[in-house]
């Protein structure tokens, strides 16, 4: 960015004349001697109003071309020459007729005003070139601006922009850890960087000699500018915080109406159970205190599965999750989901159906096994006694699927669009927070997660990760 206007912008204020006032005004008078040779040699066929004529053009030319002084020198030596080489008696100052000495005081007085509108003129169009030149040097560093978002790197650009343009020694923002050199010849000037409500530093630029009016005006310009673009990330930010805030107080209210109902439901469970082991252990059989000790385990499960959840939950959104990615096998992944689904139910309630050929995946295996158990547990419970929840394995050349098929009811098309959605309440009311810890997992790996519907009635979960490169591929049998 910085680059961009240093390749397309030289010294703004430094006028790109070739030559110094001395020599300008050597050359106008240089030209007036050229031209006065050849009307010396044709004096006698030529008249005073010819010689004025012609002396006036290169009058107004030298003023266009070289400025104010040259047009002065131009206007005098062409009063000099006129009178000493063309008006009659020759070589002398004398004029003969007094008219044509009053022809050549109007001469003079017209030469002079002549050079001098011209000389405005040309310092006009000189003005609005360099304002024109000014204004797109602006409209650069603003463009520049609106395309960075630190601070650092606007300071930077305003100090390159500054440096670059302005005939300056040093340019420093403080407050800096940079000692600024000490000359007394120079000249600093020191500029607020802020608006009305905040102050975000001082530019201080150190010239070699007293600035103009114009080199002051475009530092200030581009100090306005800095401020402006400073002001636009500082209120991004607080945008920014507004919205973590917002979300963190939503999430503290959604955690809140979870905690009043669905931890408190375990919890109550629990209570009542131990109260009657404690109350009544005398009065009740074996078997039902069994059935009290069982009851107390599985709300002990279940209140440790939610607890789990909604810390995972707020990992998940506060964007602490980090990958540890490896190497991995989906089809040993979905063989310990149905393990623990075996030693849950007692019960063959899973198959799995894998391709031989089935790649290898990197991924962090943990995290994507919690994310199977999630969708297959809610598969689970929906699934009718007599079926069994199949997870399946699938791939193309892009990515490598794992596919949950439920053969329960079908859910609702317009339930499908927030099933996912965090502390989504089912058919049972109960918080939904797995599928939506899944979800997040699945995002993580740069991957994606849908609900399609099972022909016949159910709902079928698919998983999908991009498939990582075959040359880094290892053998997914080797160690098999």
């Amino acid at each position: 960015m910085v680059s961009g206007l240093r390749d397309s912008h030289h010294m703004l204020f430094t006028k790109p004349l070739p030559t110094r006032v001395p020599l300008r005004s050597i050359i106008a008078a240089g030209l007036v001697l050229l031209v006065t040779l050849p009307l010396w040699r044709i004096r006698n066929a030529l008249t005073l109003a010819n010689f004025s004529l012609i002396y006036l053009l290169l009058t107004l030319v030298v003023a266009v071309w070289l400025g104010t002084t040259p047009s002065l020198t131009a206007a005098f030596v062409s009063f000099f020459c006129f009178n000493f080489f063309l008006i009659r008696p020759y070589y002398t100052l004398t004029v003969k007729d007094p008219r044509e000495l009053l022809d050549l005081f109007i001469f003079l007085l017209v030469a002079l005003i002549t050079g001098q509108l011209a000389a405005f003129a040309r310092r006009q169009a000189e003005m609005a070139r360099f304002r024109a030149h000014e204004q797109n040097i602006l409209y650069e560093l603003s463009s520049a601006f609106n395309r960075l978002n630190e601070r650092a790197e606007i300071y930077q650009t305003l100090q390159a922009v500054v440096r670059e343009n302005l005939p300056i020694v040093a340019c420093t923002i403080l407050p800096s850890e940079e000692s600024p050199p000490t000359d007394r010849s120079q000249t600093t000037i020191y500029l607020l960087i802020g608006t009305k409500e905040q102050i975000y530093g001082t530019l201080r630029a150190d010239f070699s000699s007293a600035p103009t009016e114009g080199q002051r005006r475009f530092l200030m310009s581009c100090v306005v500018q800095a401020a402006m673009a400073l002001q636009r990330i500082e209120l991004a930010e607080k945008v920014q915080r507004s919205r973590a805030i917002a979300e963190a107080d939503r999430l503290k209210t959604t955690l809140l109406h979870a905690v009043s109902h669905d931890l408190r439901t375990p919890i109550t469970i629990i209570k009542t159970a131990a109260s009657n082991l404690l109350a009544l252990r005398e009065q009740i059989s074996l078997a039902e205190k069994q059935e009290m000790t069982r009851v107390i385990e599985q709300e002990a499960d279940t209140l440790d599965q939610l607890v789990g959840n909604l810390l995972e939950m707020s990992r998940l959104q506060a964007g602490a999750l980090k990958l540890h990615e490896d190497w991995a096998d989906f089809s040993e992944i979905a063989g310990d989901v149905a393990a623990k689904a075996w030693q849950s139910n007692h019960a063959t309630r899973i198959r799995l159906d894998f391709p031989d050929d089935m790649p290898l995946v990197r991924c962090d295996q943990g995290l994507m096994l919690q994310a199977l158990s999630n969708i297959t547990n809610n598969a689970l419970r929906y699934e009718p006694p007599a079926s069994q929840v199949e997870i399946r394995g699938d791939f193309d050349e892009q990515t490598v699927r794992l596919i949950v098929v439920n053969h329960g009811p079908t859910i609702p098309a317009e339930e499908k669009a927030h099933i996912m959605e965090p502390f989504y309440r089912g058919d049972n009311g109960q918080v939904g927070l797995g599928l939506a810890i899944s979800e997040g997992i699945v995002l993580a790996h740069q991957g994606r997660i849908w609900v399609e519907d099972t022909p016949g009635g159910g709902a079928t979960f698919v998983m999908a990760l991009p498939r990582s490169p075959l040359t880094e591929e290892p053998d997914a049998h080797s160690d098999r």
